[in-house]
């Protein structure tokens, strides 16, 4: 099984390189299972919001593109539920949505954090005094 790097999931995503664009979808199209690692959907999530300012909504519309190609190995739950507080809570960022989401779907629990917004909005982290 292949493992995807952010700059192939970027350019499938972004389509702003033809060549590129063509050789993702090639590969993505011809049955190969790839593992899109977490740090891979955070990096890109990332990218699209901060680089390409492109809006919360779209960036989850993308991300859930890639979450959605069968051949593509991705703790889907986990993913799910990062993104759905990433909406949510405009003023955290998809790393923190994704810790917390990790802690909660593993039980372990609390995300302890010195991050006061992340502990105030989410219930599975908690300040550490």
């Amino acid at each position: 099984m292949s493992t995807l790097d952010t700059n192939i999931v970027l350019r499938w995503l972004l389509a702003d390189v033809p060549e590129q664009t063509a050789a993702a979808e090639a590969l993505l199209a011809g049955g190969t299972r790839c593992v899109v690692p977490d740090v891979t959907l955070v990096e890109t999530v990332f990218v699209l919001e901060r680089v390409m300012r492109i809006t919360r909504p779209t960036v989850v519309q993308a991300v859930e593109t890639v979450l959605a190609i069968a051949d593509v190995e991705v703790d889907r739950g986990l993913w799910h539920a990062a993104l759905v507080d990433y909406l949510a809570y405009p003023k955290l960022s998809i790393a923190d949505t994704y810790l917390a989401a990790l802690a909660t779907a593993s039980g372990r629990l609390p995300l302890y954090t010195f991050d006061r917004k992340l502990a105030n909005q989410l219930g599975a982290a908690q300040l550490l005094r």
